[in-house]
């Protein structure tokens, strides 16, 4: 039997909790998964909390809800990583289960729970796929976000990682998101920061030599609302793009791709490491700040000397967001090979 512990953070969401909470209760594939939900509701004044504890005590799906003090300002991180310290209360001895964590606002598919668990047993960190609703007409986002996942195709032939194969998506959000608990612990949670704790920790798994995949079997469908929770967070996004007139300017894909190409060689650096290697000729290619050789003796993993090993590059072209999806149907993951 696998645990699997599902932390939510919720602040005055209501109206969003049946459909989460449907939706948790009719998983499909969970025959030996024991499931139970933790909903960390973050000082709400309305009718949530009382809803909840009716589900549980009530219903077929196990969970509990736990009240704290309402923060000052909405804070992310601190919300997340309350939610998950009670979800994991009293689990020190089920290192191998599973924690997995998403949004109020949030509706995952029938399959969610059993995908997670089935890339799980591959990797450390998973982060799925959170698709938008359609309750926004927002075209500008719509073409942004289809010409992001155009480019990570490309990056994913340029830049083979064989523990997140195609097809594979560009996106990290708290909403879908899943650790082994003994990654997550290794890690140690989430940031209390008011925004971003989704990717800082995702980040910081990479950088620690954890396996990360981005699953698009693994998915959520989440809210298009603009008045959002966290200050810089999806609905401050959504609202701007709403807002702008002018077409988004994107980095030209072909800077892009040759960043990706860097971070290929890298990796056949580090596969290389204990053998015939020319370090000079790598860290001329690699434009390295640092001696590449220290880095591979030291890094746990090839993403995670790639990660060091390749300095972050300032984009100094940008284009039209038309004219990069164009140019980026023309682009051959062969021209970049270093």
């Amino acid at each position: 039997m696998i645990r699997v512990h599902v932390a939510v953070p919720v602040r005055d969401e209501e109206a969003g909790l049946p459909g989460l909470l449907q939706s948790l209760a009719c998983q499909a594939g969970c025959d030996a998964i024991e499931l139970t939900v933790h909903l960390l509701f973050d000082g709400c004044r309305d009718g949530g909390l009382a809803f909840a504890r009716h589900v549980f005590e009530t219903g077929s799906l196990a969970g509990k809800a736990s009240l704290v003090s309402r923060a000052g300002s909405p804070n992310a991180g601190r919300a997340r990583r309350l939610a998950v310290e009670h979800a994991l209360e009293g689990s020190e001895q089920e290192d191998d289960a599973i924690l997995l964590t998403t949004d109020a606002d949030t509706v995952p598919d029938a399959d969610w729970v059993r995908n997670a668990v089935a890339a799980l047993r591959e990797v450390d960190v998973v982060a799925g796929y959170t698709a938008r609703d359609r309750a926004a007409v927002l075209p500008a986002r719509d073409a942004l976000e289809t010409y992001l996942e155009d480019l990570h195709c490309l990056r994913r032939q340029i830049d083979v990682i064989p523990y997140d194969p195609a097809p594979s998506h560009p996106w990290v959000g708290g909403a879908n998101l899943g650790f082994r608990v003994n990654a997550y612990r290794q890690l140690d949670g989430f940031a209390p920061i008011a925004s971003g704790e989704d990717k800082d920790i995702v980040d910081r798994a990479r950088h620690l030599g954890l396996r990360v995949r981005h699953d698009r079997a693994m998915r959520v469908v989440t809210s298009s609302r603009m008045n959002g929770r966290a200050k810089g967070g999806l609905a401050d996004a959504l609202r701007f793009m709403a807002d702008e007139v002018e077409e988004p300017r994107v980095e030209h894909p072909a800077d892009a791709a040759r960043q990706y190409a860097r971070h290929a060689f890298a990796r056949k650096v580090y596969a290389q490491r204990k053998g015939q290697c020319d370090w000079t000729r790598a860290e001329q290619a690699l434009g390295a700040t640092q001696e590449l050789r220290p880095l591979a003796k030291e890094a746990p993993n090839a993403d995670a000397f790639a990660m060091k090993a390749v300095p972050a590059h300032e984009t100094t072209r940008d284009v039209a967001l038309s004219e990069a999806a164009a140019i980026l149907t023309t682009l051959n993951a062969n021209q970049f090979r270093v």
